[in-house]
């Protein structure tokens, strides 16, 4: 069992026991019908799909520039900089902290950290709505818990927590002394003559750095829908990641007084707004939810921690939690339990492989992709099973159910979410998949009705493409040793990378992010995993003196793009299959290079193959100047 696991603690949808006749024959035995399924599917992602694609949202720009405005900042007055530094992080969210502490822990102290916000955080800083919490365990999740001396209360933290335990971390290593906040980068440019990047600021900064990560981190930048008639509608609307609690009241436990009298629309029904319904629905004198697909919801146990447990822990406990978590949901067949939600599909198809092996059935290497299919759809079945046992509005339960298999969409966890729509003055309005037509100057045009209400929220995700334009998504153009953009050199192969981490063209520059790299349940994984390794090589540079540049080389990214690609092309096939979403840029993941992929093989190897490299110690693949 996990170690933190509580000593009553339920599974919930538990992967299903599978006998003998169940493992060869699994929905046979239970009646299901795969074909008819199978064409629901492709019926309701038909319904969805556009021409468009991605191109159906509309960024936070130009006049729609107050969506993303930081609400109720207090402005820091400082005068521009020009300073030279070793190393130049670009987020103070995860990634950056882990990195800048990773970098101290190696004895590195020169180094300056650059955000647009106003506070450390990334994600959390922005996204600070009613109700917001993490979806993956935090005992996982939170960085630096043994560190700090920290356990978090619950086995899943709310977003306040999560807030306050970064800046726990920021105390206990000064990073605020090394940071300049509501500082937004413009441009970074290689200087090949004296080997140092320059990067400038819109406060007319001027840093001169030897190095530069990029952790500009995702789900942070509001994306908004397409639709006409935002700029006309004349009542409170807002994105979610910029809650606006002068309108609503209140704050992230909820208690939004001033809509109590009041009708509330929100579009959209992804995670995020998945998060938010029920606390807006507690508060408001009546709310309208306006759905285009419907989520996976499965519930949560999530229980109090039993803080008499950091006594009892081992040293390296965290660490090895993640390692064990990675290790199991990558398709580890071991008997080691672990408690973890995003993994359901895998551990689905863990328990009947566990019960094949109690069966003595033997399992064909040929006959495993066809079975992970089956789980999934049997996974798929109970999971619109408990909508209709939560749901008691048939009509509205039917409306709930999401047909598509498991990880097309992110799977979102939530106790109260499905019952919500139970409350006398909750209303669902399907569009069956159109989604809303266009806002009016008092409300929201849907189904060839409008509906009017009193305050709007967007819940319509944030621009999460890993493989649009760097510049677009940041704000920060970014020019290499050859004179081209980094979007100029990635648009038509891809990305050129080793690790995922070193950038061809791009000397001295590390990202930490999901593109070529390993990725896990928990991203907070993949951050320790990255800012280790940026950390020990900076260190392994200045240390030895004899070069001060380092790029990987043609050959070197071209192998691990090619090793992407494989993987990359093997989930395109599969999101092919998808209804539209984030994951499979709306509906059209061919438009992309597989070699926009993750790690295929996953954390576990990543993380080996890394440390195996810096073991080596002679930087295989980079060349050295």
């Amino acid at each position: 069992m996990s170690q933190l696991q509580g000593p009553d603690y339920p599974q919930p949808l538990a992967p299903p026991a599978a006998d003998t006749v169940c493992l060869l024959h699994p929905l046979k035995a239970q009646n299901l019908d795969i074909k008819r399924i199978e064409a629901k599917y492709e019926e309701e992602r038909a319904k969805r799909l556009r021409s468009d694609g991605i191109a159906q949202f509309q960024s936070a720009k130009g006049s729609f520039s107050r969506f993303k405005d930081d609400i109720g900042r207090v402005p820091i007055t400082r005068e521009s900089v020009t300073r030279e530094t070793k190393t130049l992080i670009v987020g103070g969210g995860f990634g950056g902290v882990i990195t800048a502490v990773k970098l101290k822990e190696q004895g590195i102290h020169d180094f300056v950290m650059l955000d647009k916000a106003s506070g450390f955080g990334g994600t959390w800083y922005w996204n600070q709505y009613p109700g917001v919490y993490c979806d993956v365990e935090s005992y996982v999740y939170l960085p630096f818990l043994e560190e700090t001396g920290y356990l978090p209360t619950t086995r899943f933290a709310s977003g306040p927590e999560i807030l306050e335990h970064i800046g726990r971390v920021v105390e206990k290593w000064d990073l605020a002394s090394n940071a300049y906040l509501q500082t937004q980068i413009t441009s970074m440019l290689w200087d090949g003559k004296i080997s140092r990047w320059h990067i400038h600021t819109n406060r007319s900064d001027h840093f001169i750095a030897q190095f530069v990560v990029m952790a500009t981190g995702t789900l942070h930048e509001p994306q908004l829908p397409g639709i006409p008639g935002i700029d006309e509608f004349e009542r409170p609307l807002f994105h979610l990641g910029r809650w606006d609690y002068s309108v609503t009241g209140g704050d992230s436990k909820g208690d939004m007084t001033k809509l109590a009298n009041k009708t509330v629309g929100i579009i959209g029904t992804g995670a995020s707004g998945v998060s938010v319904i029920p606390m807006l629905a507690e508060s408001s004198g009546k709310l309208l939810v306006f759905q285009r697909t419907p989520a996976t919801v499965a519930f949560r146990e999530n229980w109090k921690t039993d803080h008499d447990l950091l006594s009892n822990l081992k040293p390296g406990w965290q660490r090895d939690q993640m390692d064990t978590l990675a290790s199991v949901l990558e398709g580890s067949m071991s008997d080691v339990e672990v408690t973890a939600l995003e993994g359901l599909d895998v551990l689905a198809i863990r328990g009947l492989f566990q019960e094949a092996k109690k069966a003595g059935v033997e399992v064909k290497p040929e006959e495993i992709p066809e079975l992970m299919k089956l789980a999934n759809i049997r996974l798929m079945e109970r999971l619109r099973k408990l909508v209709d046992e939560t749901v008691e509005d048939k009509s509205t339960a039917e409306k709930l159910k999401p047909w598509y298999s498991f990880m097309c969409k992110r799977p979102v966890f939530n106790n109260d979410y499905l019952a919500t729509f139970n409350r006398p003055n909750v209303k669902l309005i399907d569009t069956d998949g159109k989604g809303v037509s266009y806002l009016t100057k008092r409300g929201v045009m849907a189904n060839g009705q409008e509906h009017e209400v009193d305050v709007l929220v967007l819940a319509t995700g944030f621009e999460f493409y890993l493989a649009s334009d760097y510049e677009h998504r940041t704000g920060i153009k970014i020019v290499g040793s050859s004179g081209k953009t980094l979007d100029d050199e990635w648009r038509e192969d891809g990305p050129k990378t080793l690790f995922g981490i070193h950038l061809r063209g791009f000397p001295n520059l590390f990202n930490v992010g999901a593109v070529q790299s390993g990725v896990g349940v928990t991203w907070t994984h993949t951050t320790y995993v990255a800012g280790e390794h940026i950390a020990e090589v900076i260190a392994s540079v200045l240390k030895k003196g004899r070069f001060e540049v380092i790029e990987p080389t043609e050959d070197a990214a071209a192998d691990w793009g090619n090793q992407i690609k494989e993987g990359g092309e093997m989930k395109i096939n599969f999101h092919r299959t998808c209804t539209p979403s984030y994951y499979n840029a709306e509906g059209k993941p061919e438009q992309y290079s597989a070699r926009w992929g993750t790690y295929p093989k996953g954390m576990t190897e990543w993380t080996r193959i890394l440390k195996d490299w810096r073991e080596e110690g002679n930087m295989k693949g980079i060349e050295k100047q």
